[in-house]
């Protein structure tokens, strides 16, 4: 397949907009004066966090939050999510070869992390697969928050592992006082990237304007030599290339109470699918992206955002949200489309910030999802399914001396197809300022949720993972040597429910700051997928089961994929997450950080599947009036808790290195010239978390150069 995104109508705008934007950029004359501080690192404790109606500061709030902004935001911004977070402590990525890479929050992914895009659902189907993207794109972001431990008085059933809110500024809620902008290009060499990324601001009588616009491209990724589990010596992992484009439009009007404003997204992408099982056709070897299957997406986006002040006399402040997606991914192979995945949602949120009631001030409100999943063709493993849910919520925070007293509660009711559901949650958390410095936190939530429709209903190959994935609907009874007879399950699947307990002390002084958080989250009836002995070619359906999902029963028994069965178990999972940085001079700063997960079965102590290895990390940066530079370095330790079926990661560390410099010539612009060195040392890194572990390990050696500039 010839890259096609430089042929669509939406890459042609990008392209545009994007030289426009750059070269007007020179001619702005109109701009506020930048000092040397405007590239201090932002102190990302006291940005408002968005994502909760209650205007918390991280410091400010029981649970644990970390956001990601400014130049921070900047130098670890990646193509996917997940690895664009993966240095944040508690949180890893999935890793699926960096083209469809999911953030894992304290040990869980998938349907048990909300992503969501200015507090509205990313509208992708990323959570039920690893090989599927999430759509949400942080070249063009403002800033990404990212709660630790459940945030289901929110969001729901889906955050009952924590939340990514990517923030962009589509919907603006105040003027920007004039024409506010950023452009940006950049390039590596171990994938051969090209990326361009750009958007402008502007004020309009009471209107707010927004539009923005990115473009990528990258060819197959450069490894250290390996042998792979296929026992190929793999310098390139093969069909890992990526081609993505997106654009957003916004505007606001302002009214002295409030605002209303509307946006719409467009987004593209297409990128190979590493390690495929399907190597048997004949390729066309001038063109790089026709060594196996590729995914292709699009997704359309509208929001609506409102806030209005002071409404009634008993609230301070409603708003609502509203967002409609319509999406669709394909895998295709040899240029047709072999499987379909469709999603069309739409989603309502009114929350209404009330005044005191007996000294308890808060925020309650109304949640409201309908979501129509499709899925079509050789790897649709999952059936069709419909879901609803509807959800109220309240939280309420009341001062008291120096405590803080922070609680809420959710009642939500989940239909998926023919079943029902009733999650209901609550949290109570406290803060404590001890002094000017010390702050100490403790958060206790109880929060449920309903099993996906993936893990209910799966029945078939998967061949993304390599595996034959059985839902919570089906169980195996042996009957022979290698024959195994499937049968349904009436009613399949529990309600899953967490105790989590949060501990969190922090410390900011002049010239040192400190973050610890411990946790311990004790799950009842937790849906996970385990392997199991079973070849998916030894399986037998009922006749009733009127599809086979590709079976190919000529084949032998060593051709086939392993059964990967969704099973419920009681599960504990505890860990830390620590992070601190120190003033050496007022050039130098010292940093470390450090994060570790524990989760095992209560009923056994048997290991869960795919949790990361334990981290330890630290930096030294450098900063002068134009320039400055980072060294930093990264341990994965040795993960040797394995569950069945998966094998021992080795250790390994990542050696990065940056210079950022800011010409003053043009230093009205806040431009930033950078060169960054990653994995100096061609280290060989397998991740465990990923399902692609003996296939695509983390890139070797890898330079990147870019500039960016706001004006």
């Amino acid at each position: 397949m010839v890259s096609q995104f430089r042929k669509t109508p939406l890459a042609l705008i990008v392209t545009s907009f994007v030289s426009f934007t750059a070269s007007s950029a020179e001619m702005i004359t109109e701009l506020d004066d930048v000092d040397a501080q405007t590239h201090q690192h932002t102190n990302t404790e006291i940005i408002t966090v968005t994502a909760t109606p209650l205007n918390h500061t991280p410091l400010e709030s029981a649970q644990p939050i970390s956001i990601l902004a400014g130049d921070e935001l900047r130098e670890q911004h990646a193509h996917t999510l997940g690895e664009t977070l993966a240095k944040v402590p508690g949180v890893n990525a999935t890793h699926f070869a960096g083209v469809a890479s999911s953030p894992i929050i304290r040990g869980l992914d998938g349907p048990r992390v909300k992503v969501t895009q200015n507090g509205l659902d990313s509208g992708d189907v990323s959570r039920g697969s690893p090989d599927h993207a999430v759509t949400t794109e942080t070249s063009v972001a403002e800033q990404i928050e990212v709660f630790r431990g459940p945030a289901t008085l929110l969001y729901g059933s889906g955050a009952i592992g924590g939340v990514v809110n990517v923030v962009d500024n589509r919907i603006a809620q105040d003027f920007v006082g004039g024409t506010r902008g950023f452009y940006g290009v950049s390039g590596d060499t171990a994938s051969n990237r090209r990326e361009i990324s750009a958007g402008v601001t502007a004020d309009h009588h009471h209107t707010v304007w927004h539009v923005d616009a990115y473009t990528r491209h990258s060819g197959d990724y450069k490894v250290p030599r390996f042998i792979n589990a296929d026992g190929e010596e793999v310098t390139t992992i093969e069909n890992s290339f990526i081609d993505a484009q997106g654009a957003n439009i916004g505007v606001s009007y302002l009214f002295a109470d409030g605002y209303l404003g509307v946006s719409y997204g467009r987004m593209e992408q297409q990128y190979g699918i590493p390690g495929h099982e399907h190597h048997d056709h004949d390729h066309d070897h001038g063109d790089p992206h026709s060594a196996g299957p590729y995914a292709d997406l699009w997704q359309n986006r509208v929001q609506v955002h409102g806030g209005w002040d002071n409404p009634v006399a008993a609230f301070k402040h409603v708003e609502l949200r509203y967002g409609f997606t319509d999406y669709q991914h394909q895998e295709i192979e040899q240029g047709i489309a072999g499987t379909t995945f469709t999603n069309r949602q739409h989603e309502l949120r009114l929350t209404a910030t009330h005044q005191a009631w007996h000294g308890w001030t808060g925020a309650m409100g109304y949640h409201y999802l309908t979501q129509e999943q499709t899925a079509v063709g050789a790897e649709a493993y999952t059936p069709d399914s419909n879901t609803r849910k509807h959800a109220a919520f309240w939280l309420l925070e009341k001062q008291q001396d120096k405590l803080n007293w922070q609680l809420g509660a959710r009642m939500e009711d989940v239909q998926i197809n023919d079943r029902s559901f009733t999650p209901l949650s609550a949290s109570l958390g406290v803060t404590y300022p001890v002094n000017d410095t010390w702050v100490v936190s403790a958060n206790i939530a109880h929060a449920q949720r309903a099993p996906t429709a993936a893990e209910l209903y799966a029945n078939g190959l998967h061949l993304a993972t390599r595996t034959y994935e059985l839902g919570l609907g089906y169980e195996l009874e042996q009957t022979g040597e290698h024959h195994y007879h499937l049968h349904e399950v009436h009613q399949p699947g529990r309600v899953e429910k967490a105790n989590n307990i949060d501990l969190g002390l922090h410390l900011n002084q002049q010239r040192f700051h400190m973050d610890w958080s411990l946790f311990y989250n004790r799950v009842d009836d937790f849906v996970f997928g385990t392997f199991t002995a079973v070849n998916h070619l030894d399986i037998h359906h009922d006749h009733a089961h009127d599809h086979d999902h590709g079976h190919d029963h000529g084949h032998n028994h060593d051709e086939g994929l392993p059964v990967l069965a969704y099973t419920q178990r009681d599960v504990d999972l505890y860990g830390y997450e620590f992070n601190a940085a120190y003033d050496l001079t007022s050039s130098w700063t010292l940093g470390f950080f450090s994060d570790y997960v524990r989760a095992k079965t209560r009923d056994g102590g048997e290991n869960l599947p795919r949790i990361p290895a334990q981290r330890f990390g630290g930096d030294l940066r450098y900063q002068a009036d134009t320039w400055e530079s980072t060294l930093s370095y990264t341990w994965y330790n040795k993960q040797t808790r394995i569950s069945y079926g998966e094998s021992l990661t080795d250790s390994f560390g990542m050696l990065n290195a940056q210079v950022n410099w800011f010409p003053t010539v043009l230093a009205n612009q806040n431009i930033s010239i950078y060169i960054k060195a990653e994995n100096l040392t061609d280290e060989l890194g397998f991740v465990h978390s990923s399902f692609l572990k003996e296939q695509a390990p983390m890139r070797g050696r890898n330079l990147s150069i870019g500039i960016r500039g706001e004006f």
